[in-house]
């Protein structure tokens, strides 16, 4: 039995249909193999969300957006659907969240699982909400410097005016005049420095001696330090004790003594008293003199002539 030529025709583009059919939603993201869940929720704003996006699950993509369209006719509410692997089941406390899925800023839908046991149901409303990526916290943070950056260039743009009507020539040539002399000081700051540069290089090795001395010296003061301490304290005691001794009676006995023998020595100058008399008068000199002569003549006479003096008896 022979197929006719129509059917053959009518079957071609019948598996054509087909292929093409799977082959779009295979590019599409879609799944025709896997049974799906259908949910619905609700965005304020959709930028950035596309029909056929993918919706993740900690990484992972579970799903995809099917459509999107308005709740109202001002674009205030938008309902979106999506279809999502019936294998995953969502906690009535989970929300579905858009997020920027690369570092272009491409959105995309998130699954933030809840705790609870019970789950939603198919073509249920599940919460929503928004994550902002890090375009997005970057853009919100860097709106106020925005904003600040434009006062203060509007500020800057003022203050050039007011110098503008300010600076007449005459000022102008001030400035420029007064630049000038700041020029030449720093001209003349520098030769300075050139010149104490080659001061020093100059003296190098007198101040490398006087280095190494000071280093010396702070050595010396170092391995000295224990006696330097011991000097210190024995000259603490030592004032200490000058202090308890009673110094200013001590002087001033002192010069009552020096005052005393001041006064005898000024009365034997003036030939007061015996030992006065023995230095101005001769004769006591003399006398003392005489008398200490005979007195060697009668001690040599004793031991030459002892019996003379003394005079033995035995009974």
């Amino acid at each position: 039995m022979k197929i006719k030529t129509e059917y053959k025709v009518g079957l071609i583009g019948l598996i054509t249909i087909l292929v093409l059919y799977f082959g779009i939603m295979f590019l599409k993201g879609k799944d025709i193999f896997n049974v799906e869940t259908s949910y619905y929720t609700v965005f304020d704003d959709v930028s950035g969300l596309y029909k056929s996006n993918y919706i993740y699950l900690n990484g992972m993509k579970v799903g995809y957006i099917k459509d999107i369209t308005m709740l109202d006719q001002n674009a205030k509410k938008f309902l979106v659907w999506i279809a999502v692997t019936s294998d995953v089941k969502i906690p009535v406390d989970s929300k579905i969240a858009i997020f920027a899925s690369d570092i272009l800023g491409s959105k995309a839908l998130k699954i933030n699982m809840g705790m609870s046991k019970n789950n939603f149901n198919k073509r249920d409303t599940i919460p929503s909400g928004i994550e902002n990526g890090m375009l997005d916290q970057l853009a919100n943070n860097l709106a106020p410097i925005a904003v600040k950056l434009n006062n203060v260039m509007t500020t800057f743009d003022s203050i050039l005016i007011g110098v503008n009507n300010v600076m007449d020539r005459k000022t102008q040539e001030n400035i420029m005049l007064t630049m000038e002399s700041i020029k030449n000081t720093a001209q003349s700051v520098e030769n300075i420095s050139l010149n104490l540069d080659k001061i020093i290089e100059s003296e190098q090795a007198k101040i490398k001696t006087i280095l190494a001395n000071a280093e010396s010296i702070t050595s010396n003061l170092k391995e000295n330090n224990v006696a330097l301490t011991n000097a210190i304290n024995n000259f603490s005691n030592i004032s200490d004790t000058i202090a308890k001794a009673n110094l200013g009676t001590t002087i001033t006995e002192t010069n009552l003594s020096l005052k005393t023998l001041s006064n005898v020595l000024k009365a034997i100058e003036n030939g007061e008293g015996n030992a006065g008399l023995l230095i101005k008068d001769d004769k006591l000199y003399k006398n003392l003199e005489s008398s200490t002569k005979s007195l060697d003549l009668l001690i040599e006479d004793i031991k030459a002539n002892p019996r003379k003096y003394i005079k033995l008896s035995i009974f």
